[in-house]
């Protein structure tokens, strides 16, 4: 739970004032969290406070003091959204587990609806295992009918579900949450521009999405939990002989109404 410690907090109100829930009294000159109230456990008052007063569990609810932006970030940031590219051919090089790790752990940063941060990781990296996979769809495509196209794209070598990812990113979460679909999606958005920038390629995966959902026995295979859904997939890996020169004309302009 939140805390404030008492014999450095100095009353400044900073934290009472950016709570959403009201979860903070000013008591004798300082400020008191009230226990009755929920915290949901955004830390915006460890943020702002200019002491360090505020604690979850026993431990510092903030870590380092913020840092100014570099001149030329807004310029950084559009040329990387612009020039971001899905990508499908890969190099058999699996990607740096680190690289993953370490955006996988950035994206707790990203917005959550009530802070939950429901999403889930399970991070492929074995070929063996994403050709069972594979196996797997196309068994079911066989007996289903569904998504026949995958089946008629594969035997022309084309894997519309994979490409020729040597890691696969699956993202789930309970179903039950307050935004699941919104809150993976804003997750794999943050993802795959941290990732780009460190040149690893992405490409998101709707086939794979809707295939581990769909195939009884790769939901079995991951183990997922009773009332948790796949949210969103991604293919990934060192991009292969695909170097973009220009920023393509996007024909879909914003439509924008002002009122």
């Amino acid at each position: 739970m939140i805390q404030v410690n008492q014999d450095i907090c100095v009353g400044c109100l900073r934290c009472l004032n950016v709570c959403n829930f009201r979860v903070f009294d000013p008591v004798d000159g300082r400020v008191a969290a009230n226990p009755k109230r929920g915290c949901m456990g955004c830390m915006h008052c460890a943020a702002v406070c200019p002491m360090g007063a505020i604690s979850w569990n026993g431990e510092p609810a903030a870590h380092e003091e913020v840092e100014s932006y570099d001149d030329n970030i807004k310029e950084q940031l559009v040329r990387l959204v612009r020039q971001r590219r899905s990508y499908r051919h890969f190099r058999e090089h699996p990607v740096d587990e680190e690289i993953l790790k370490e955006a996988l752990e950035l994206v707790s940063w990203a917005p959550s609806a009530k802070n939950q941060h429901p999403t889930k990781w399970i991070v492929v990296r074995s070929k063996e295992r994403m050709d069972d996979m594979m196996e797997k769809i196309l068994a079911w495509i066989d007996e289903t009918g569904t998504s026949a196209e995958i089946a008629e794209e594969y035997q022309h070598g084309n894997n519309v579900v994979m490409g020729t990812a040597s890691t696969l990113i699956l993202a789930y979460a309970p179903d039950d949450a307050v935004n699941p679909k919104q809150d993976t999606a804003i997750a794999m958005a943050t993802l795959e521009l941290l990732l780009q920038s460190q040149g690893v390629g992405t490409c998101w995966g709707g086939y794979l999405t809707r295939m581990l959902n769909a195939v009884p026995t790769l939901r079995e295979d991951f183990a997922l939990p009773a009332g948790h859904s796949f949210y969103g997939a991604f293919m990934l890996g060192y991009p292969q002989d695909e170097d973009y020169l220009r920023v393509p004309r996007r024909l879909k302009q914003a439509d924008i109404t002002w009122k």
